[in-house]
């Protein structure tokens, strides 16, 4: 149950509390120093020839403050967690606390990549409004654009929004439009003492809630196990070996980006005689690059690996929060060597999984955390912290990550300067230390890669491998008979 978000308030608009769903809250009880809850996007901007300054970038994004309510709220939590959190309004919001011009007037690439690795993996301070926006000027040797350009950073904590709500934020921030909402006005109505009477009024009803839900849930499992049973339902392997990149990770992150031509994408996918998407595609991509990397490491796995894969549940499912995501379990097909044997049998498993998730016993199933209350949310959040990676020979369902998210649309801009490229860059975690973001605009697709150094040392030669990946299966499409 939420509060109203932002009321009429004649010209503009009036911030007001609003409680988190449960799905979002699980983004801040997860959180831990090595398991941070962020969404980092990142847009190449053409140079403009002179310095972007401070003052800039500063009235920039304040002409875009009344875009939406989580650049002026932040969170509070209520004692001991006995509810959900609330996002309320900051009243002492201070644009300087979250714009940031980084470096020097011209600084190489290699370097602005350490630093947003840094920006990725630090927590956010959730007292202060959840977001940041980094500006890095005069880029040197940007992969693929010989002149300098401008990259601009947003961070958000993930329990705002996932990936697609992101989009359809930056297509207001970066749009063509010169007249721009005005800043809302902020109401500091809300009070913690409130809160707690509500909690304490609204217990009966959560509680009875929770029961309710857990009949439900416990019902659809049931009709899950059914399914499976007659084959209409296909699970994914409870486990996977542990590989170097499912252990604890330090704090020294690091990521890379390769870029492949959309032109050659969609003429391999064309080339293809039955139905394959492009994400099928990238994963048997990813998949091949990750599988030479560990055979040159000596670590070839005893059986195949697998990829979580997010889809979006929105049009599917009927949920209240801001976050819609289902983690698909993909079967990569590691132990397979051919790289279209191995690409057939990922399509399978990727249209399986989507299947799974398309079933309304499935979805009524994963909506059980709809119904959780928030201390048992915390306590699940506190034991996933408690799990130790080190030793492990197995790790449930997947051992990396990889992430699609749409294009940007329109002709976005800063400052007068047309977009070249879009990308993202996903924090590494315990478990998790290799994760891929695929991005596209234009001609321009990029698979962005983040991990620890002490698990790839040589993020240049994974990507060297990424590429190689690409060609394979590429050269292999094109070879094979009509």
């Amino acid at each position: 149950m939420t509060t109203k978000t932002v009321r009429d308030a004649g010209s503009g608009l009036t911030v007001t509390a609003e409680q988190l769903a449960p799905r979002d809250a699980v983004f801040v009880y997860d959180e831990f120093e090595r398991h941070p809850s962020n969404i980092v996007a990142a847009y190449v901007f053409a140079g403009s020839g002179t310095s972007v300054s401070r003052a800039q970038v500063r009235a920039w994004m304040r002409e875009r403050l009344g875009y939406s309510p989580l650049f002026h709220r932040r969170l509070e939590r209520l004692p001991g967690d006995i509810d959900l959190p609330y996002w309320v309004p900051d009243t002492g919001f201070d644009i300087d606390d979250h714009v940031t011009i980084e470096g020097q007037a011209t600084q190489p690439w290699p370097a602005v990549r350490e630093r947003m690795a840094e920006i990725t993996g630090a927590r956010m301070d959730l007292t202060r409004p959840p977001w940041e926006l980094h500006v890095f000027d005069g880029v040197t040797g940007f992969p693929g654009t010989p002149a300098p350009v401008t990259i601009v950073v947003l961070k958000f904590h993930h329990s705002v929004g996932d990936g697609v709500a992101t989009r359809k934020l930056e297509l207001r921030l970066f749009g063509a439009d010169t007249a721009h909402p005005p800043i809302p006005a902020v109401d500091s109505a809300w009070s913690a003492s409130g809160a707690l009477l509500r909690a304490a009024a609204m217990a009966p009803y959560r509680c009875a809630r929770f029961v309710g839900g857990l009949a439900r849930t416990r019902s659809a499992a049931k009709t899950v196990r059914a399914r499976i049973a007659e084959g209409l339902v296909h699970e994914p392997d409870p486990t996977r070996p542990a590989t170097r990149f499912n252990r604890r990770i330090t704090p020294a992150p690091t990521f890379d980006l390769v870029t492949l031509p959309m032109s050659d994408i969609r003429a391999a996918k064309d080339a293809l005689t039955e139905r394959t998407t492009i994400n099928d595609l990238l994963l048997t991509v990813i998949s091949g690059a990750l599988t030479d990397y560990l055979a040159e490491c000596d670590e070839t796995p005893p059986a195949s690996l697998a990829a979580m894969v997010p889809i979006s549940m929105r049009g599917i499912a009927r949920w209240d929060s801001v976050n819609q995501l289902c983690q698909m379990s993909v079967d990569l097909h590691t132990d397979r060597e051919d790289p279209l044997d191995r690409l057939r049998a990922i399509r399978d498993s990727a249209r399986r999984e989507k299947q799974r998730y398309a079933d309304d016993a499935v979805i009524a199933r994963e909506g059980r955390m709809q119904t959780s209350p928030a201390w048992l949310l915390r306590l699940a959040g506190w034991a996933r912290a408690q799990r130790v990676f080190d030793e492990v020979d197995t790790v449930p369902l997947m051992n990396t990550t990889i992430s699609n998210v749409p294009p940007v649309a329109d002709r976005p801009e800063f400052l007068g300067a047309p977009m070249i490229s879009a990308f993202g860059v996903l924090p590494i975690m315990d478990g998790d230390g290799l994760r891929h973001l695929i991005t596209s605009q234009g001609d321009r697709l990029d698979i962005t890669f983040s991990s620890d150094t002490a698990m790839l040392p040589d993020p240049g030669h994974y990507g060297e491998l990424l590429l190689r990946s690409f060609r394979t299966v590429s050269d292999a499409i094109h070879a094979a008979p009509r």
